[in-house]
């Protein structure tokens, strides 16, 4: 959380479209079954929802 606070508004939002990415490209991969580190989708989902979150006490 303290490195968003630092970054600024376009750049929360590029990481949470990087993000947003970069999980459909895992839950593909773990689809057809050549996903390397499934804890990876998990750390992704929490990371979009820290970003979300973030975005959200932002607007208040």
């Amino acid at each position: 959380m303290s490195e968003l606070r630092k970054m600024q508004e376009d750049e929360v939002k590029k990481a949470l479209s990087d993000t947003v990415s970069e999980l459909a490209i895992l839950r593909h991969k773990a689809s057809t079954g050549s996903l390397d580190n499934p804890a990876k989708i998990k750390q992704l989902r929490k990371n979009k929802a820290r970003i979300l979150t973030f975005m959200n006490e932002k607007k208040k």
